[in-house]
C-alpha cells in the first residue's frame, strides 16, 4: 500500500531513483493507482498551461521597488507625542475613563463638611482637608508616612500647575484652577499599591494615561515645584 505522500512524492519526482523505480512498479501493476496518476498528471498540465506565462512574466518595476529593503526610520516618539496629543484618540479614552472613574469612587471620599479629601463645588469635585493641604506643600520627592503623597507635579497645555496622588488607597490626579485644586481624575488603587507609591505618574495605568493625556512638556523638578507652589500661596 502506497500512501498518499509517497504516491505524490513520486509524482512530483521528489523520491531517490530506489524508492521511485519501487514505487512505479506498484503503480504499474494497479489500475486505480496509474487512473490516479494520470489524473493528478492532466490536473498538473491544465495548471501549467494556464499560470505559466503568469510565472514566466517579468516582476513588475513597482514591485520591485517595494521589496527593496528600506532604511529604518528614527522616531522621535516625544515629539510624535506632542504632536497627536490635541487630536489623539487615547487622549479622549483617558478623559472618559477618569470622568467615570469620578463617579465610581469620588462618592466614598466626598464629605459634606471640609474634613473629607474630596469635597463638591458648584458642581465641581475640589481636593479638601488634609489632600487639599497636602497639594499645597507637599513636595513630590517628600516622604510622606500617612496622608497624600505626591507622584509628580507639571503644567498642562493651559499652564494649569497638576499634581498627581495617592490618598487612603486611591490615586488621583488633581489641577490648580480659579483657586482650587479640582479633581480632574480618581481612580481606587489596587491592593498593595499605595504603600509602593514611587512610580512617576502612579501604579495605576489609567493614571498614568492620565497624566501623558494632560501633561505639557516635562515634570517640574524639586527646584521648580518649590518655587510653583510658593506662587500659588
Amino acid at each position: 500500500m502506497i500512501s498518499d505522500e509517497t504516491f505524490f512524492a513520486w509524482l512530483d519526482g521528489e523520491l531517490d531513483p530506489a524508492e521511485a523505480a519501487e514505487v512505479a512498479a506498484l503503480v504499474a501493476a494497479d489500475p486505480a493507482l496509474q487512473r490516479k496518476a494520470e489524473a493528478h498528471r492532466a490536473l498538473a498540465g491544465r495548471l501549467g498551461a494556464a499560470f505559466g506565462p503568469i510565472a514566466a512574466a517579468p516582476v513588475p518595476d513597482r514591485l520591485l521597488v517595494a521589496a527593496q529593503p528600506r532604511a529604518a526610520e528614527v522616531i522621535d516618539l516625544s515629539a510624535r507625542r506632542a504632536a497627536a496629543r490635541p487630536i489623539s484618540p487615547p487622549v479622549q479614552w483617558a478623559a472618559m475613563a477618569a470622568t467615570l472613574a469620578i463617579g465610581v469612587v469620588a462618592g466614598s471620599m466626598i464629605n459634606a463638611g471640609s474634613a473629607g479629601p474630596v469635597a463638591r463645588e458648584n458642581g465641581q469635585l475640589v481636593a479638601s482637608g488634609n489632600l487639599e493641604a497636602a497639594l499645597y506643600a507637599r513636595l513630590a520627592s517628600a516622604p510622606a508616612e500617612e496622608g497624600a503623597r505626591i507622584a509628580l507635579t507639571f503644567r498642562d497645555s493651559a499652564g494649569d500647575l497638576c499634581r498627581s496622588f495617592t490618598d487612603d488607597g486611591t490615586a488621583g490626579l488633581a489641577c490648580h484652577q480659579g483657586g482650587d485644586w479640582r479633581i480632574r481624575g480618581l481612580f481606587q488603587s489596587g491592593e498593595g499599591q499605595q504603600s509602593e507609591f514611587r512610580m512617576a505618574a502612579g501604579p495605576d495605568p489609567r493614571l498614568a494615561e492620565l497624566v501623558d493625556a494632560t501633561i505639557a512638556g516635562e515634570p517640574l523638578d524639586a527646584e521648580a515645584e518649590r518655587r510653583a507652589l510658593a506662587n500659588l500661596k
